[in-house]
């Protein structure tokens, strides 16, 4: 068993479900490691803020938690991956809500990713994505039902054989990678961009640890000749070092030996 659909064991839903036709929905993709879920409260955080704008209604977060215990009963040692998925239910008029609205569950367990560690070690080969992000509005940051762009460049990642892609925003500046935010390290310091699409967990971790230590900085690619570090974080993979982006080369160099120490002490 490895998808819980309302508490029940399932892999369908209904062909009406809002979430399926128009994207209403948001998610969290959760790392339990040895059992245990480092970063729950600022994956429900986040998904009670996505909830919220959307106006999907969130069930108790102790209830989600029950569904990630059910999935992991096979192995309660063990580490997984576990996707929640809140829909805004089925019903209501084309694009105008149900009037009694009910939303629904859906709880997904799937493996360990078993090449994180060689990603650390060799580091990532990224390309630029071709997709620019465009300015989400009041969607901004949140880990909602349409992700559309990730999947284009995501495809373009399996076409030219590469690990990794980062987009830009609309105007040519640094946003994201695929399913990661980006740290970058210079002269003046460790250096996040302003306005990623979503807004990562793992980076919202990172900023507590850092304080001040972590700024925003905007960067466009042709400075990017004036970084020595180039980073991915997210809260399934931690910190990864990225070498080669196009043309320009980065060194795994001693800030992320610094902060993937500090990853693995505070939380795996």
């Amino acid at each position: 068993m490895n998808t819980l659909v309302d508490g029940r064991p399932d892999q369908a839903v209904p062909a009406d479900d809002r979430g399926l036709l128009f994207g209403e929905h948001v998610f969290e993709t959760i790392a339990f490691w040895h059992g245990q879920a480092p970063l729950w409260s600022g994956h429900m955080q986040r998904l009670a803020r996505g909830a919220e704008v959307l106006g999907v209604m969130l069930p108790d977060p102790a209830q989600l938690a029950r569904d990630c215990r059910i999935l992991l009963q096979a192995c309660p040692d063990c580490s997984a991956v576990i996707r929640i998925t809140i829909t805004a239910g089925s019903g209501g008029r084309g694009y105008w809500p149900v009037a009694q609205p009910r939303s629904r569950r859906i709880v997904q367990r799937r493996p360990w990713p078993s090449d994180l560690e060689d990603q650390r070690r060799s580091g990532l080969r990224a390309i630029f994505s071709a997709h620019r992000l465009a300015d989400e509005g009041v969607l901004a940051g949140l880990k909602h039902g349409n992700r559309l762009l990730q999947t284009l460049a995501a495809r373009e990642c399996a076409r030219a054989g590469a690990d990794e892609a980062v987009l830009l925003d609309s105007a040519g500046r640094l946003a994201e990678a695929v399913s990661s935010n980006l740290v970058l390290v210079g002269a003046d310091g460790i250096a996040t961009p302003p306005h990623p699409a979503v807004a990562g967990v793992g980076l919202a971790w990172l900023r507590e640890e850092l304080a001040s230590e972590l700024a925003e900085s905007s960067v466009f690619p042709a400075e990017l000749d004036a970084v020595s570090e180039l980073l991915v974080i997210n809260s399934i993979g931690g910190i990864r070092p990225v070498t080669q982006l196009g043309r320009f080369r980065f060194e795994a160099g001693p800030v992320f030996r610094r902060l993937h120490t500090l990853w693995q002490s505070k939380l795996f």
